[in-house]
């Protein structure tokens, strides 16, 4: 009897110890693991992505003066940037927003041309399309219009690298063929020869002047 009166006496001091001493005595164990954030948790497999990082840009887009002409105007694209200009080339192909649309944007390029890559020799920069499907097939304003968006966007809006003039070349079946751009402006080029923005000041606004190419 004396030994039974012991114990209790020690398993009562002990309940009163851990009373004192602020820890709660639960009836039924927890399950802690519901209380840790997935990635704690071992063998626990989580969906979340890093954030892609976007980079604001200009490229030229055209819109209707309202009197029968057109002209280049800036607008603004959001991109993911792989380190090269072709991410913001292609936005010129794509076309004007729902938007930009709405503000009277428009562009002359059709559906058909994709653009393959780039490649900067010197102060020009070579833009290879796989087809000219896409573009006016005709000498026509639109034509030029096309050309001017690619090129003043290239040599007047891209940001941390210099470009002069820009030469436009089809690459089909392992061959690359440089293409004849039209111009609004100045003596026409040579065949397979770079043109700059200023052979297409018709399409400039007097706010966009001077230029750099």
């Amino acid at each position: 009897m004396t030994r039974s009166l012991l114990l209790f006496i020690s398993f009562t001091l002990s309940i009163s110890m851990f009373s004192s001493c602020g820890i709660a005595l639960e009836d039924t164990p927890r399950n802690l693991s519901a209380e840790l954030p997935d990635t704690l948790i071992e063998g626990a497999i989580t969906t979340t992505e890093a954030p892609s990082i976007l980079e604001t840009v200009q490229i030229f887009l055209a819109k209707d003066s309202g009197e029968g002409s057109m002209f280049l105007e800036t607008v603004e694209r959001e991109i993911e940037p792989d380190g090269s200009v072709k991410p913001i080339l292609e936005q010129i192909l794509n076309g004007p927003t729902v938007d930009e649309q709405e503000r009277g944007l428009v562009s002359p390029f059709a559906e058909g041309s994709s653009l393959v890559g780039t490649t900067l020799e010197g102060f020009t920069l070579l833009v290879y399309l796989d087809t000219l499907d896409g573009f006016p097939t005709d000498d026509s304003a639109s034509n030029q219009l096309a050309f001017a968006m690619l090129v003043c966007t290239s040599t007047e809006l891209l940001k941390g690298i210099e470009i002069e003039q820009v030469l436009v070349l089809l690459r089909r079946d392992n061959q690359t063929t440089a293409v004849n751009a039209p111009v609004s402006d100045g003596e026409p080029p040579a065949d397979g020869e770079a043109v700059r923005c200023s052979n297409y000041l018709t399409y400039m606004q007097d706010s966009q002047l001077p230029l750099k190419s």
